[in-house]
C-alpha cells in the first residue's frame, strides 16, 4: 500500500513546525530581563532544535536520492533501465548540441532468449542477463553508458564517436557477444545477439535517435548473415 500524500509530507511539516515554534518563542522573549544561565539554556535548546531540523532535511535528501536511483536502475542487473537511458540520452544530446559534437547509440537484442528460459529455467536466463551485463561493461569506454532497456534488450550510448569508430565498435561488440559462453549447471549456454544502432548529430532529438537505433537492430535481427559479415553497420 502506498503512503498517503499527508504521510509523505510529515517530515517536512515537522521540521518546519519546530523552526516556527522556536521563532515564536524567541519573538516573545525580552532578552534584557534574562540572566546569563537562562540565555545559555535558550541557546542550547535553539542549537538542539536546529540540529534536529538539519537531520530531518538531510534524511529527506537521502531518501530522494535513493528513490531517484531506484527509479532509473534495473534491479536484475544493476544497469540503468530504459528511464535511466532516456535521461542520459537527453543530457548527452543537450551537450552534443552545445559542443557541436556527435556520437552513437547501439542497441543489442539477445536472440533465442525465450528458448534459454524454457530449456534451462528462469534462473539460467537471469544468469545470462548478468553475464551479458558484465560483458558490456567490460567492453565499453569510460564515459559510455550501458543500460538494460527490456527483457533481453540492452543499449550502449557512446558520446563523441564518429561513424567509422562507431561501426568498428558495434562490429567488435557483435563478434565478441556471439562468441560468449555462459556456464550453467555443468552445461554451456551459447549467447547470440543482434546488434544495430544509429549515429546522432547535434540537431537530433532523443526520440528519433532511439527509434532509428531500434529499427536498425531489428533489420540486423532479420538478416543474421549480414550481422555475421559486417557486425551491423550503423544507421545514419
Amino acid at each position: 500500500m502506498s503512503a498517503s500524500h499527508d504521510d509523505q509530507t510529515k517530515p517536512e511539516t515537522s521540521a518546519s513546525g519546530s523552526a516556527a515554534r522556536l521563532e515564536e518563542v524567541l519573538d516573545k522573549l525580552d532578552l534584557e530581563t534574562l540572566s546569563a544561565p537562562m540565555l545559555r539554556s535558550i541557546l542550547s535548546q535553539t542549537m538542539d532544535t536546529l540540529k534536529v531540523a538539519r537531520r530531518r532535511v538531510d534524511e529527506q535528501q537521502r531518501q530522494l536520492e535513493v528513490l531517484g536511483k531506484l527509479s532509473t536502475t534495473d534491479m536484475a542487473t544493476g544497469l540503468l533501465n530504459v528511464r535511466g537511458l532516456h535521461f542520459a540520452l537527453r543530457q548527452i544530446l543537450a551537450r552534443a548540441k552545445r559542443d557541436e559534437s556527435g556520437g552513437a547509440l547501439i542497441v543489442i537484442d539477445l536472440d533465442g532468449f525465450k528458448a534459454i528460459n524454457d530449456t534451462y529455467g528462469h534462473l539460467a536466463g537471469d544468469g545470462v542477463l548478468g553475464h551479458v551485463s558484465r560483458f558490456l561493461l567490460e567492453n565499453v569506454r569510460e564515459g559510455d553508458v550501458v543500460a538494460r532497456i527490456g527483457g533481453d534488450e540492452f543499449a550502449v550510448l557512446m558520446p563523441g564517436v564518429g561513424r567509422r569508430e562507431a561501426d568498428l565498435r558495434a562490429s567488435a561488440i557483435s563478434d565478441a557477444l556471439n562468441q560468449l559462453i555462459v556456464p550453467w549447471d555443468g552445461r554451456a549456454i551459447q549467447v547470440r545477439g543482434s546488434v544495430g544502432g544509429a549515429c546522432y548529430s547535434p540537431n537530433d532529438d532523443m526520440e528519433s535517435v532511439y527509434q532509428r537505433a531500434d529499427e536498425d537492430m531489428y533489420r540486423q535481427k532479420i538478416d543474421r548473415t549480414s550481422i555475421r559479415q559486417t557486425g551491423g553497420k550503423l544507421d545514419a
